[in-house]
């Protein structure tokens, strides 16, 4: 009885998908900071370089305006190079729609699909990011991707995650009937 299947489940990873792990899985380093610092300074910075006639007086309305323009073009610049970045890991990990059964089992999740058969053991794992549409269990042979969507019961990826956690999961709330 210990060792009998959960549940086994079949869908469809996608590369939007992947997207959502590379967009929960990026971390700002210290030296990421410090360029987007120097990065915004540099485009603030080219407010100099532009002609006092077109610009208005330095440390003038027209003037902190162009800075600030600048500065925001240069954020956007920044938000669609690691937009871009993001969507190409993605279709490096991710290049074409796989269908993928995981049986889950108490002490393990076997994998079938995409040419991998294998089993992934909880204690394997090294970490479990929860999201609002994913899971992403992140082992030493890679990251498993599993959709909220492919699971209709309520609560199933949550109780997963707190297993491999190591804790009990949360019971589960009834709701409150409305009174009429």
């Amino acid at each position: 009885m210990a060792d009998d299947m959960l549940r086994t489940t079949t869908f469809t990873l996608t590369r939007a998908d992947a997207l959502a792990y590379e967009q929960a899985a990026a971390r700002q380093t210290p030296l990421g900071v410090l360029a987007l610092l120097l990065w915004l300074g540099l485009c603030g910075g080219l407010a100099f370089v532009v002609p006092p006639d077109w610009a208005g007086p330095r440390l003038g309305w027209s003037f902190s305006i162009l800075v600030s323009l600048l500065v925001a073009i240069g954020y956007v610049l920044v938000l669609i190079g690691v937009a871009l970045h993001h969507w190409l890991r993605a279709g490096r990990r991710q290049p074409r729609p796989t269908e993928l059964t995981v049986a889950e089992w108490p002490d393990r999740l076997e994998l079938t699909g995409a040419g991998l058969p294998r089993t992934v053991r909880l204690v394997d794992i090294r970490e479990s990011l929860p999201g609002r549409t994913h899971l992403f269990l992140v082992s030493d042979e890679g990251v498993l991707i599993l959709p909220r969507r492919a699971f209709p019961e309520e609560g199933t990826l949550d109780a997963l995650a707190a297993r491999i956690a190591g804790r009990p999961a949360p019971a589960p709330v009834d709701p409150v009937p409305s009174s009429a």
